[in-house]
């Protein structure tokens, strides 16, 4: 029974470590931009949901084909997007870089420091 409980709170502990998020597999880097548009292609896709398929399964397979991997965090990097997650947020999908602390003042993979330089926050280096 003491182990029965153990594993339980164990599991109830892991399952509220961070929200989740979308990174790219592999060697390439994509960026803000990529998440985007693609995400912006598979919501598209998601709508159309028919047959019993709900538009979460839809999204994420559409987003898994475009080389994107869902991962939990509790702490994002700027290389982890955050997309719709329930049939809600399809009408109005998260902003990608929510739900994370605000930028670190000049580290080089936030992605409002690659904007033109005229557009640039001021933490950025010019």
């Amino acid at each position: 029974m003491k182990r029965a409980l153990l594993v339980l709170a164990l599991s109830l502990l892991l399952t509220g470590c961070g929200k989740h998020y979308w990174e790219a597999r592999g060697p390439e880097a994509r960026g803000l931009t990529a998440f985007m548009d693609e995400s912006a292609n598979c919501v598209g896709e998601a709508k159309t949901a028919k047959y019993g398929i709900g538009a979460e399964e839809i999204y994420r397979a559409c987003m898994k084909t475009h080389g994107w991997r869902r991962v939990q965090t509790p702490n994002p990097t700027y290389a982890q997007f955050r997309g719709p997650e329930d049939a809600d947020e399809f009408a109005s999908p998260p902003y990608p870089l929510s739900e994370r602390g605000g930028p670190i003042p000049g580290r080089p993979d936030d992605p409002t420091c690659v904007a033109p330089t005229a557009a640039r926050p001021s933490h950025c280096r010019r």
